[in-house]
């Protein structure tokens, strides 16, 4: 009897705890939506026009293609070293050396995404330009408000 109550109970708590999982949203999925939302208010708020629009859209698709290499270097870059751990005796030079590749790899990235935003920041209109730099900022504290969030729930 016992032994029932104690398996009806697992059972039970396993039943909650996978509908409570089942029922929250993945955070990727609100992380698009969000995207989305702040995009629809970007253009809004810098009140593009359909010119800038076309020409934005051009550049982020050509921007997209460029990181879909640039990001699948990185990986590879990433896969030789882990490789490289695989063999015994790495030298210090050799594990140095796929570093200093993985670090210089996500400097190109990171270059590329810069020069995106220059590219797009130099299509705007000075009065477009201070809205921009309004926006990026306000983002920019957001996101280091969200990271120390994070920092704090991992504790």
């Amino acid at each position: 009897m016992k032994t029932n109550l104690i398996i009806l109970t697992v059972f039970l708590s396993a039943l909650f705890i996978s509908g409570n999982i089942y029922s929250q949203e993945f955070p990727g999925k609100n992380r698009e939506k969000r995207m989305m939302e702040f995009k629809d208010k970007m253009k809004d708020r810098l009140n593009l026009t359909d010119e800038q629009m076309d020409k934005i859209e051009a550049l982020k698709l050509s921007h997209r293609k460029e990181m879909i290499d640039l990001r699948a270097n990185l990986e590879k870059k990433e896969v030789e070293l882990a490789e490289l751990k695989n063999t015994l005796n790495f030298s210090r030079d050799s594990y140095m050396n796929k570093i200093n590749e993985i670090i210089a790899a996500k400097n190109k990235i990171e270059i590329a995404r810069a020069n995106h935003q220059m590219d797009v920041y130099q299509l705007l209109t000075d009065q477009q330009k201070k809205e921009w730099n309004k926006i990026t900022e306000m983002m920019h504290n957001t996101k280091h408000r969200e990271v120390r969030k994070m920092r704090f729930m991992d504790k």
